[in-house]
């Protein structure tokens, strides 16, 4: 009685984290080795910025466009295509995960303080507490989304149950 889904087993939440902790973190690390320039820092807290505003006027569209662009820059810094290729299909937009309710607010606030965190850590060659601050970064905001909704196909699902 197998049922088909629209996600593979291996691409459930907790597993997706831990992927993306994977992408991100090496970026992280390549970036702290090389140093970022300050034209580089400028473009990371602009995008941090922008997750603030977001934030601050309640705009949860805004702040999942910000977030994505933050995140994708800093791995398009690593100049590691694979890695930005990768970060582009993690991210890609699901409204059904986005930040919901009266807690949208302080989830986007806290993810906008970590990008600012981020990006002063690494300024400042904190590689390890930006290792830890990421993980707690991406762990919480993974938690606090609802887990997707399995896609069935209904013709597959009645033919799966054995109908």
């Amino acid at each position: 009685m197998a049922t088909r889904v629209g996600r593979s087993d291996a691409a459930q939440p907790r597993d997706l984290t831990d992927l993306w902790l994977l992408v991100e973190l090496s970026a992280m690390r390549k970036l702290a080795d090389r140093g970022l320039s300050d034209q580089e820092l400028a473009v990371t807290r602009k995008l941090a910025g922008a997750t603030a505003r977001s934030a601050r006027n309640g705009d949860v569209l805004g702040y999942l466009e910000a977030d994505k662009a933050f995140h994708l820059c800093l791995l398009e810094l690593t100049g590691d295509s694979a890695l930005s290729q990768v970060a582009r299909l993690l991210l890609a937009p699901d409204p059904r995960q986005a930040p919901r309710g009266e807690e949208s607010g302080q989830q986007m606030a806290a993810g906008a303080r970590d990008h600012h965190e981020l990006v002063n850590m690494l300024s400042d060659g904190m590689v390890s507490a930006a290792d830890d601050l990421l993980r707690h970064h991406v762990s919480r905001l993974q938690a606090d989304r609802p887990a997707p909704v399995p896609v069935l196909a209904g013709s597959e699902y009645i033919r799966d149950q054995g109908a």
